[in-house]
Formats: structure tokens, C-alpha cells, sequence
């Protein structure tokens, strides 16, 4: 708080003396400075920080006062009654995060009209009760992750028409129902992760026309059947599926969503992908798809995705890719196949990539014979310029090669496949250079 003010007397003449109202001489002494309540500290008389000091409940404030920011994070706060902050009508930031709240008064945050950020995260909330937080008119930012809301309503979230992220990552949700945030129609951040989430209504994200960024990662859908769940979305610019339990996407889910940039299903159970899957995606750059189950890719499948810059294939159970399967990723700069069941691979897979400069191919069961001419050649061609980091092709099979390295080999030391069947791609595609799309 600093040093006391020193008050200065003044001296009036003595022809002036026993003469001058007393209302007079108080209005010449300095003006009251806010009260800091304890075991508080005041900055700046509009920064009011009670964060880590063992509080259980919120400290009163005697008068009306300009608070802007009222920090009470890290106490063991359980209740917020209706008249905690009704004294500090110009707040503008509240953070009550990592308490122990369990109740918020319907009228707690009544008088909170110019609020502008409310964190409540962290704590043990089991509902928002509907107009809660109507009154919030100009919230811009609300996190209300890590608690134990169990359901939303249409309701919930009502009057937060300035409302720009929203985070609600580890409650206990389960499922979305419709409308649940139509009342946010300027909201650009969504955060849904580890929420147990297992159904999702047709209608769970209309009004969010302005969304850029939905993360429904580590909830617990096996399916996403409907084709304009995602439709409201037209603004999405990241989505975010990860490490759900996901076995089946219906063809052309992802329609609706031209400006989607990432889009990230890893760590689900997919073994198979509709060939228009990923219909609509043309500004796609970024693709995850490791971790997952898929044996086989549609030879089309990637055809829509012209602007795709990075893919990620890793960890699944590929075992052979159509010689066409990236013919249409002339942008395409990192590509992971590692960790696979790939034995070979066809020598023109990556000759309409010219962009491509990081390619992972470790870690699956290579058989070095004569079919592997092609992408062989192909690497040392693309070496000798300079235009890709190493790769690393090890064998495994034939016996006598194993654990050799592919682009250590002679023509002449890949032997006939152990099967009997013919050698391709015995020739290397010539070096293609980079289009101005690639560059």
C-alpha cells in the first residue's frame, strides 16, 4: 500500500479564524482513498488482488468502489452470495479460479454489467443455473473448465452476446443437445475437450456461425453419422477430434466447412474412411490422422485436399497405398508413414509432391527387392538436389538384408520378390519442379 499520506494544516488568518464553516475546511483536506479489505492488496486503487491468501468467502467492500480487476484465485471460496460484488459495478475483470465454488448465486454477478472477463475454473460447479449470467452483457471471455457441470441448456448461456471464447474443457457433459449456444452468435473459441461427450445432436452448434476454433478432442463419440452436424460452422478454421473413440464418419461430414485449415482426428479406432470423407476440404492444410486403425486408404480419398501441406499417417496398419493416392497434393511439404506395416511402396507415390521435403517412412516391415527400385531412385534423386531431409528405409526382409539401410543398396543387390511376382517401377520418376501452387 505504500507509506501513509502526510496530511498538510492549513493556516487561515487570524481576521478569518473561528469565521469559516466546518463543511469549508473538509472540503480542503485530501479525498478518502479507497479501502483495501483484508488480507488484501490494492494496486493503483483499481486492481484488487486477494489471490492465495486462505480466503472463505469473498471479502466485503464498505463503499461503493472503481474496481476494475478483482483477482480471488487459489482461496477456498465455496459460495458467491447475491451481494459479494454488487458494491463494484465497474468491474471489469474477475478471476475466482481454483476455489472451491460449488454455488453462484442466480444474482451473483447482477450488477456486473460492464464485465468483460469471468474466470470460474477449477472448481466444483455442478450446473449453470439458467440467467446466471445473462446480466454480463459485454463478456468477452468465460472459462468455466474443470468443474462438474453435468448438462447445458439452450438457456445457459443466454445473453452473452459479446461472448468471443468459451472454455468448458473437463467437465462432465456427456451429450449437446440443440441450441445449446445459440445465444453466442460472435463466438470465435470453443473449448468441448474431455467432457465424456457421447452424443451430439444434430443441432448442437447452431448460431456459431463465426466459430474459427472447436476442440472436441478426448470425449468418448464413436460415431458421427450425421452429415451437417458440423453445418453451422462456415467459419471454422480448426477441428479438433482427437483421441476420441471414433470407429465411423459419415461421407462428407466435413462439407459444410470451406475454410477449414486443421483438422486433427488422431488416437480414434478408424479402419476405414468413406472415399468422400473429406469432400469440401479444398483449404485443408494440416491432416492428422495417426493412431489409428486403417489398413488401406480409397485411392480418391485425398483428392479433394489441393491446399494440404502436412498429413500424418502414422501409427496406423497400412500395408500397401495406391500408386495415386497423393496425385493431387502438389502443396504437400510433411508427410509421416511411420510406424505402418508398409513392405513397399510404389516409385511414382510421391512424384506430384514437389514440395515435399520431410517424408518419415521408419519403422515399418520394408522388404528390399527390385520393387523398391523406383522409390529408391526417387529419394536419391531428390537428395542429390537438396530438396528432401533424410529418410530412413531399413530393411527387414529379404533375411540377408535385414537391417540394411535402402539407399546404402545396389540396383543389383534387390533381389525378385520372395512371392514370385514381378519387379515395378524398376525406373525412377524424373524430378519434377516445384509449381508456383508448391511454393
Amino acid at each position: 500500500m505504500g507509506a501513509p499520506r502526510r496530511l498538510r494544516l492549513m493556516v487561515l488568518p487570524r481576521a478569518l479564524r473561528g469565521s469559516v464553516p466546518l463543511f469549508l475546511l473538509l472540503l480542503l483536506l485530501p479525498a478518502a482513498e479507497p479501502i483495501c479489505p483484508e488480507p488484501c492488496d490494492c494496486q493503483q486503487h483499481q486492481h484488487l488482488l486477494c489471490t492465495n491468501r486462505g480466503l472463505r468467502s469473498v471479502p466485503k467492500a464498505a463503499e461503493p468502489q472503481d474496481i476494475l480487476t478483482y483477482s480471488l484465485g487459489g482461496n477456498f471460496i465455496a459460495n458467491i452470495s447475491a451481494f459479494d460484488f454488487h458494491r463494484l459495478a465497474g468491474l471489469q475483470r474477475l478471476d475466482l479460479q481454483y476455489n472451491r465454488i460449488r454455488s453462484l448465486h442466480p444474482k451473483a454477478f447482477e450488477r456486473l454489467g460492464r464485465l468483460e472477463e469471468l474466470y470460474l475454473g477449477n472448481n466444483l460447479l455442478p450446473a449453470l443455473a439458467p440467467g446466471t449470467l445473462s446480466a454480463l452483457a459485454k463478456l468477452r471471455i468465460l472459462y468455466v473448465n474443470a468443474n462438474e457441470i453435468g448438462r447445458l441448456s439452450a438457456t445457459s448461456f443466454s445473453g452473452l452476446n459479446s461472448l468471443v471464447k468459451l472454455r468448458l474443457d473437463g467437465n462432465e457433459l456427456g451429450s449437446l443437445g440443440d441450441s445449446t449456444f445459440s445465444g453466442l452468435p460472435n463466438l470465435l473459441y470453443l473449448h468441448l475437450e474431455s467432457n465424456r461427450i457421447r452424443w451430439l445432436s444434430r443441432g448442437a452448434f447452431t448460431g456459431l456461425a463465426k466459430l474459427r476454433f472447436l476442440d472436441l478432442s478426448g470425449n468418448q463419440q464413436s460415431s458421427l453419422r450425421h452429415p451437417d452436424i458440423f453445418g453451422p460452422l462456415r467459419s471454422l478454421h480448426t477441428l479438433l477430434l482427437a483421441s476420441n473413440s471414433l470407429q465411423q464418419l459419415a461421407g462428407g461430414l466435413f462439407q459444410h466447412l470451406p475454410g477449414l485449415a486443421k483438422l486433427s482426428l488422431s488416437g480414434n479406432r478408424l479402419a476405414h474412411l468413406a472415399p468422400d470423407a473429406f469432400t469440401g476440404l479444398g483449404s485443408l492444410k494440416e491432416l492428422r490422422l495417426e493412431g489409428n486403425l486403417l489398413s488401406h486408404l480409397p485411392a480418391a480419398l485425398l483428392e479433394p485436399l489441393s491446399s494440404l501441406e502436412a498429413l500424418d499417417l502414422s501409427r496406423n496398419a497400412l500395408t500397401a497405398l495406391h500408386p495415386a493416392t497423393f496425385g493431387r497434393l502438389g502443396r504437400l511439404r510433411e508427410l509421416s508413414l511411420r510406424d505402418n506395416a508398409l513392405a513397399t511402396l510404389p516409385g511414382e507415390l510421391f512424384a506430384s509432391s514437389p514440395a515435399l521435403y520431410r517424408l518419415e517412412l521408419e519403422g515399418n516391415a520394408w522388404s528390399c527387392d527390385c520393387r523398391l527400385r523406383g522409390l529408391k531412385h526417387w529419394l536419391g534423386a531428390w537428395h542429390s538436389q537438396g530438396r528432401l531431409l533424410t529418410v530412413f528405409v531399413q530393411c527387414r526382409l529379404p533375411p540377408a538384408l535385414a537391417g540394411k539401410y535402402l539407399d546404402y543398396l545396389q540396383d543389383a543387390q534387390l533381389p525378385p520378390p520372395q512371392d514370385g511376382g514381378p519387379c515395378h517401377d524398376a525406373a525412377a520418376p524424373s524430378p519434377a519442379s516445384p509449381s508456383p501452387a508448391a511454393e
